[in-house]
């Protein structure tokens, strides 16, 4: 972390210096270049680097937007708000803490509405202005027709100019109390916002297919796509052990010793398209090959063009790096090495579908993703869990993060695919962050060593990550691999939403890799219930919630319309089912609360039901037996003798499809006789369980499974 050191001083009237720092008392991002800091005087003011989110980019204020007559004073209002903390407020502002850089940003559009009002009234400054005035100006403001919570934010930015009235000099102050002191959301009746987690989920087959495609990509095609990208850089950083040959060669005798070299191995010349000639030879990749410096590729005299046209060698159509390893089904992932015009795309890809599986795979939020170190994964030592360390994504007072620091923010508990992805991207470049602001080239403004991917560039990788895969991958008149989202674009903060929906509806479904939901669920939900951030519980309670409340409503509709239940806990299924109720629910504390106190706990299985009382849980005594004391429901130990297993007409219609795949098994002379001897003993558990349930139904005797 460093800070600004340029002190601040005043002239006699108590207005700032032009020369004065306006960062100087804030913690700025490590590598920051204090002489290109932003000054007073300045007509542009960069606050980016007093940011701790290196994701993250901060408009610049921009005085130029402001009346001329009215900069001075409004400067020194928003330099008073970065140098001192807020000032009480009657109506609970935090005294004591400063507003972040970002809501500075925010302020200054909602500030410049005012001054503009004020210079085109005529009113010569602050300390001119009336009670009057301000009357007139929430007129003006009401008579926008922005939304309640727009005009509230431009009428609470006059009265924070008012707060800070005792900071500022004289001919700059606010004397008048807003509006006698009543709050924004009072001035324009701003209804009660609602806590309701409104981001909308992916579709389930979207996003299973975008996991399973960003889960190929790192772990199958990620290899080729970073070995040719370190082969391109290593050429043309003049590094590569190919180029030692020429060292210590001029031009003309590098382009003939590689010729030699071209007509013994039989190897064609690198191409590129010409509009004028078709494939001709990719002069600058030639001289990039011979280990010519950058400075000196501009072009090649039209004499040494000639020799390599005329070197009776092949000309390929494209100039390519890197070799093919990987197999899709099969077959190769593409028919031949990767073209340099390609491989900034996928590598940019690539980093899109790592980021994929980090972020969805381990709950974190966007940003806590992009800020990710180099050297963030690991293990704990005592449990063997892999985690990865970060910083956590909220509070507007955290440190910057310093690159390299050996003690992280935040450990999260994350399964072994997310540290494939890390170590991936660990190997593909050498930055602080895991995702550095412009992973092809280097980036002026936002540069790498200081800056991560921002979140509008990775949802704009991920678009364009689902094109390619549907580009390049669906065959003519087939579906494409990854079919669109029917509600909207994809972006990373739709993830964790996502994930809780999954985890919640599908506990023991499958994804890409074979790796179960509910392996994200244990590790991500044990996370983040042991640490201060415990909002990804509350989404977990919500999807419960609504799941419950969907399920109990199927159930008892399926009851009133004649579904018959059996087994030893039918009679139990029907009272909980009967005795279920929803109602309003309007904050995360009441789904938490509802669940807890309301819950029937009953969980639909594969052919069964379980009507979950820990007490004669079956599954619950045998893993109690190995020290494991489970929340719910397991069904990998459920036995058919429990006493909480229940049969509706939906069980049995799936044991029956069972029965089928059973009986191939069993027919089948390919199948072990283990095998084969386990699959007559589930059908025979499978019949007997029909048979009873059609028994105990004597108007259903017709549908016996025989």
């Amino acid at each position: 972390m460093t800070t600004a050191a340029q002190a601040h001083t005043e002239d006699a009237a108590g207005w700032p210096d032009d020369d004065t720092t306006v960062l100087a008392s804030r913690p700025l991002r490590p590598g920051t270049d204090d002489t290109l800091l932003s000054r007073f005087g300045d007509m542009i003011w960069q606050l980016s680097p007093a940011h701790p989110d290196a994701h993250v980019t901060v408009t610049a204020l921009d005085w130029r937007r402001y009346p001329a007559r009215l900069v001075r004073p409004f400067k020194s209002f928003f330099h008073a708000a970065l140098e001192q903390p807020y000032p009480a407020s009657p109506t609970g502002q935090r005294p004591g803490k400063r507003p972040s850089v970002a809501t500075l940003s925010y302020w200054f559009v909602d500030v410049l509405v005012f001054a503009t009002w004020l210079d085109e009234h005529a009113i010569g400054g602050l300390s001119e202005v009336t009670a009057a005035d301000l009357d007139a100006y929430r007129s003006h403001i009401l008579g926008l027709g922005r939304s309640p919570a727009r005009q509230a934010d431009l009428l609470a930015a006059v009265r924070t100019l008012w707060l800070y009235r005792d900071r500022l000099p004289a001919a700059c102050q606010l004397e008048v109390c807003p509006w006698d002191g009543l709050a924004a959301k009072d001035l324009v009746r701003l209804p009660p916002a609602g806590r309701e987690n409104a981001t909308p989920r992916i579709a389930p087959a979207t996003m299973d297919a975008l996991l399973a495609w960003a889960l190929r990509m790192v772990e199958m095609l990620g290899p080729d796509i970073r070995d040719a990208w370190h082969e391109f850089h290593d050429l043309d950083a003049g590094t590569h052990p190919s180029q030692q040959i020429y060292d210590g060669l001029g031009i003309p005798d590098r382009l003939d010793l590689f010729l030699h070299h071209a007509r013994r191995r039989g190897s064609p010349l690198p191409g590129r398209h010409d509009p004028a000639r078709g494939t001709a030879v990719n002069g600058a990749h030639v001289l990039r090959l011979v280990g010519v410096p950058p400075d000196k590729r501009a072009g090649l005299p039209p004499r040494q063009r000639a020799l390599l046209e005329n070197a009776g060698l092949p000309i390929a159509a494209d100039t390519t790096v890197g070799g093919i390893t990987a197999r899709i089904d099969g077959v190769p992932w593409r028919p031949g090495p990767i073209s340099i015009r390609e491989l900034p795309t996928l590598v940019r890809l690539l980093y899109a579908s790592a980021f994929t599986v980090i972020c969805y795979l381990s709950g974190m939020r966007p940003g806590e993703v992009l800020t990710l170190p180099h050297g963030c994964s690991g293990s704990d030592p005592r449990t063997g869990e892999l985690l990865v360390h970060g910083r956590r994504g909220k509070g507007y007072d955290r440190s910057p993060l310093t690159p390299g620091q050996a003690e992280p923010d935040r450990p999260w508990v994350v399964v072994a695919p997310v540290h494939t992805a890390v170590q991936l991207l660990e190997t593909l470049a050498n930055f602080p962050f895991l995702f550095p602001a412009s992973p092809i080239a280097a980036h002026t403004s936002r540069a790498n060593t200081t800056h991560a991917r921002s979140t509008a560039a990775i949802n704009q990788d991920l678009e364009d990550l689902v094109t390619w895969v549907n580009t390049t991958f669906t065959h003519p008149g087939g579906t494409p691999p990854i079919p669109p989202d029917p509600t909207k674009h994809l972006h990373a903060t739709r993830f964790r939403r996502t994930l809780a929906h999954t985890i919640v509806r599908r506990p023991r479904g499958l994804i890409a890799a074979a790796l179960q939901y509910g392996h994200v669920h244990t590790k991500v939900t044990l996370n983040y219930a042991g640490a201060a951030d415990i909002s990804w519980l509350d989404d977990l309670a919500i999807e419960r919630l609504e799941m419950v409340m969907e399920q109990m409503q199927t159930d008892a509709r399926r009851l009133a319309n004649g579904e018959h239940v059996s087994g030893p806990a039918a009679t139990e299924y029907r009272a909980r089912v009967a005795r279920f109720h929803g109602r309003v629910v309007n904050q995360t504390r009441n789904a938490r609360r509802l669940l807890t106190n309301s819950d029937p706990d009953v969980h639909h299985g594969d052919g069964l039901t379980c009507v979950y009382r820990a007490e004669t849980a079956e599954c619950r005594r045998i893993l109690a037996g190995q020290g494991i004391t489970p929340d719910g429901p397991q069904e990998s130990h459920c036995r058919s003798t429990c006493s909480n297993l229940a049969y509706t007409d939906r069980s049995i219609d799936q044991l029956r499809a069972r029965l089928g795949l059973l009986g191939a098994a069993i027919g089948d002379p390919l199948t072990p006789q283990p095998l084969r001897d386990r699959a007559h003993a589930q059908a025979q558990t499978a019949r007997a369980t029909i048979d009873r349930h059609v028994s105990s139904s004597p108007d259903r005797a017709d549908q016996a499974g025989h």
